[in-house]
């Protein structure tokens, strides 16, 4: 590797906060100044803008879950980050299908799938809900309060080009699922 390529990734380590700065005199005169907060921060809040304006429901719903910020913090520490921002918000909406939350996971699917079909995919995606998506939607648009998981029902959504307007969700009632029953001894 040059000198160059060096200082470059060296300085992204510590815009990214990824260890101590390397054995360069630069680097480390960098990494006191008071300049590099506010360099992360502007880092930090372009990736914020970003994917806000593309990834408007998972936006939406974070900001109202009040984990917007922390999220993007993270996504940004702990990534490699795409410059296009196409690339930023599938990578951002696939990072956050493993979330324990299971509405950040559910709407981060729908996104990205929704994207994907935006895009031209002919993938038809399917997406499980714990509560009703419409009111999911609604909410997020202002106009209701988030719903509460739906213990009676579960909901499952298909994203597709093919499909009759784009979306189709099905409910089931979950005392409706059946489980295997357990093989019985014989006697």
């Amino acid at each position: 590797m040059t000198p160059l390529e060096l200082q470059q990734r060296g300085l992204l380590d510590l815009i990214k906060r990824r260890g101590a700065p390397p054995d360069d005199p630069y680097l480390v005169s960098v990494a006191g100044s008071a300049g590099m907060g506010m360099l992360r921060e502007i880092a930090i809040w372009w990736r914020a803008f970003q994917l806000e304006a593309q990834c408007y429901f998972t936006a939406r719903l974070l900001k109202t879950l009040g984990r917007f910020d922390a999220l993007i913090r993270a996504y940004f520490n702990e990534n490699a980050t795409s410059p296009y921002i196409e690339e930023l918000s599938r990578d951002f909406l696939v990072w956050l299908q493993a979330e324990e939350d299971p509405l950040i996971r559910s709407v981060a699917q729908f996104e990205s799938a929704f994207q994907e079909v935006r895009a031209g995919s002919d993938v038809v995606f399917e997406i499980s809900w714990d509560r009703h998506p419409d009111e999911v939607f609604l909410a997020l648009e202002g106009r209701q309060e988030l719903p509460a998981p739906d213990g009676k029902y579960s909901y499952r959504m298909q994203v597709g080009r093919t499909l009759p307007g784009t979306f189709v969700c099905t409910r089931t009632l979950l005392s409706s699922i059946s489980l295997p029953t357990p093989a019985r001894p014989e006697a």
